[in-house]
């Protein structure tokens, strides 16, 4: 799945946890500023959480030892032939669209903008009660933008005045139109997620709570307010964007001004944040660590026939297990002091698996998943012979950042395997692990799975039975003769006798299994 869209699923359902937060515990209380910072903090965190990483922390975890293998082991690319027709996919038609929303949206934004700003430019400046006000000469609804209150004092006595500028003073001087502004640009960037609206009607709530608030304490008649916000409900809102003074929904805010406030010791509920943000946390890295351990589990289950075994040498060092994959050869022994001495290995001379800090391709792995999938062409040869698998290569990232001994442990194909090492001998040089401080070499492990679209009208195999190897279909050219007699459990023959059979046959195991099937099962 594209790293982006991943990354957008991930926004979406915080903001969604977020809000289902808001309202189960903290939507009820009168801690209007605390839930002032929970709504904005929410929004950040939603945005920032996936960049979050806890993979360090967990690889030194003694239950996690067993997933240190695959910590080597990078995100399979899946390589189709490259399509020449020009008709959209749907994924690209909902995506046009999904953009196109969003553009016309962030226009809309702009044009309330500009709005306001004529606003600013065509009225004149007054000073009423000792604050400067834009002045609009025709009935409109008060409201404030930022640092600058606009209403038309001639619509409202004295009283009233003065209970419009302490709420508009109260959004300005807490500049509450910043917190207006990130839930529009919230909804223009995921107007799909039902969340972020309600989300952003909190967000415009709440500021209102704290501007009545303000004018409650500063002595004003709570009824009288109330009565005055009633009688300004017949007026229509000239702008959206900005913070009016009977913003609605009025009878929530009226039945907020007379709840009775809440003890100061219900904050402590505003904690839960720390549990749901590390819950968050975990689970967009627990995506990476699942995916890890079924490689792995797919690499034990699923053994190359033709691949030589790799011995993994246990070197034991504190606090944690690290796992090298060769030694350097024995220098020689040296006599000192009437004593044989050898020296130590030099640790450039090692190739580990899982050190302290990994390399890192340029951009990171998002970049190098992007790298192999745009570089990979699928070879010409074996899309006619219909040839398709996965192609499992090891290559090693030297102290230098240089790419090292490149091999692939899972052929499928000649033409796939040359394509797969072609493209991972051309790669840039990477940022070089570290263990200890000291730049080392490190081994990785790619998995690459050419898949061809469609189907094919000639079966490649002729007339001759497939092979499924431990479960995977092998490629026509495949040979049998390369396993060795010793490491196979069974072979099972699986012969067309009837037309039945052969019909099973080909829905059970594909549609070129109707000349036969012959699985071989390999010693675990």
């Amino acid at each position: 799945m594209n790293n982006l869209l991943i990354y957008f699923i991930k926004v979406n359902v915080a903001i969604a946890l977020f809000y289902l937060f808001y309202r189960l515990f903290f939507a009820g209380d009168t801690f209007w500023k605390t839930r002032r910072y929970y709504l904005l903090f929410s929004v950040l965190l939603s945005f920032v959480y996936p960049f979050f990483s806890i993979e360090n922390w967990l690889q030194n975890q003694e239950s996690m030892q067993t997933l240190v293998y695959n910590y080597s082991m990078l995100s399979e690319i899946v390589i189709t032939p490259k399509a020449t027709t020009l008709v959209l996919s749907f994924e690209e038609m909902a995506m046009l669209l999904y953009w196109f929303v969003t553009f016309t949206m962030f226009i809309r934004l702009i044009l309330q903008l500009l709005s306001i700003g004529r606003f600013s430019i065509a009225a004149k400046r007054r000073i009423v009660q000792g604050v400067s006000i834009v002045a609009i000469d025709r009935e409109i609804t008060p409201f404030s933008f930022f640092g600058t209150v606009y209403m038309n004092p001639a619509l409202h006595n004295e009283h009233e005045t003065k209970q419009i500028l302490v709420h508009e003073l109260t959004h300005v001087r807490q500049m509450h139109s910043v917190d207006v502004i990130v839930g529009e640009l919230l909804t223009i960037a995921f107007w799909i997620n039902p969340a972020t609206w309600l989300l952003k009607k909190e967000i415009r709530q709440n500021l209102e709570f704290l501007a009545d608030d303000k004018v409650l304490e500063s002595g004003f008649d709570s009824k009288s307010y109330q009565y005055h916000l009633l009688q300004l409900t017949s007026q229509i809102p000239e702008l959206k964007l900005t913070n009016k003074f009977n913003i609605s929904p009025l009878k929530k805010r009226i039945s907020m001004m007379n709840q009775r406030k809440t003890s100061k010791v219900g904050m402590l509920k505003y904690l839960l944040i720390v549990p749901l943000a590390l819950a968050l946390v975990v689970s967009s890295n627990a995506e990476k660590l699942v995916n890890s351990a079924k490689n792995v589990i797919d690499q034990v289950t699923s053994p190359a026939p033709n691949s030589k075994k790799i011995k993994k040498i246990m070197q034991f060092s504190e606090p944690s297990t690290k796992i090298i994959t060769s030694l350097p050869p024995t220098p020689p022994s040296q006599i000192k002091d009437g004593e044989l001495v050898t020296p130590p290995p030099s640790t450039n001379d090692i190739v580990f698996q899982v050190v302290e800090k990994m390399p890192v391709f340029p951009g990171g792995e998002s970049e190098l998943m992007s790298y192999i999938a745009q570089n990979v062409r699928y070879p010409v040869e074996a899309q006619k012979n219909g040839i398709q698998g996965r192609v499992i290569c090891s290559f090693v990232i030297k102290a230098d950042g240089t790419i090292g001994e490149t091999k692939t442990i899972r052929s499928i194909d000649p033409y796939l395997d040359a394509e797969a090492l072609r493209v991972i001998n051309a790669m840039p040089k990477w940022t070089p692990g570290e263990q200890k401080g000291e730049k080392v070499s490190v081994q990785y492990t790619l998995p690459i799975s050419f898949k061809l679209e469609g189907e094919s009208k000639t079966n490649p195999w002729g007339d001759k039975p497939i092979v499924i190897l431990d479960g995977q279909m092998m490629a026509p050219n495949f040979n049998p003769d390369i396993i060795k007699p010793e490491s196979i459990e069974k072979i099972e023959v699986q012969k067309p006798n009837t037309e039945e059979s052969k019909k099973e046959l080909i829905s059970r195991h594909g549609k070129w299994a109707g000349n036969g099937v012959v699985k071989i099962t390999i010693k675990k």
